[in-house]
């Protein structure tokens, strides 16, 4: 989330971005995935015993909200500016990692992480 935030603080220009699957929209939807996936893994890891709805659907808020945030703050950017459809490839990005973290957890295990057991 800090790196997000720096980088959109500053004007940057992306060598070969039109090389990029559907160019900057790709890029916020790749850039949200991973934010949504990391997001996901963290409330698994925090609340285990909750399910996997209500979970995701906190990580996917906190990562589409990020999104929502770093808009607003580009619109007070130099050079930047804040624009709905980047937002819309953000939340779809978002989702999309959410989805991505559930479907590849393993069965069987409420965490999804390699914590340690305690029982002997």
């Amino acid at each position: 989330m800090a790196l997000i935030f720096v980088l959109s603080s500053i004007e940057i220009t992306v060598p070969y971005v039109d090389r990029f699957p559907l160019r900057d929209k790709g890029i916020h939807f790749v850039e949200y995935a991973v934010l949504g996936w990391l997001c996901a893994r963290a409330a698994h890891r925090t609340w285990p015993d909750q399910s996997l709805l209500r979970v995701g659907g906190f990580a996917f808020l906190v990562a589409a909200g990020w999104g929502l945030s770093d808009e607003l703050h580009q619109a007070f950017v130099p050079g930047r500016m804040a624009e709905v459809s980047d937002w819309v490839a953000d939340a779809l990005g978002s989702a999309a990692g959410v989805l991505g973290s559930h479907a590849l957890r393993r069965p069987g295990r409420k965490g999804g992480g390699s914590q340690g057991s305690t029982d002997s």
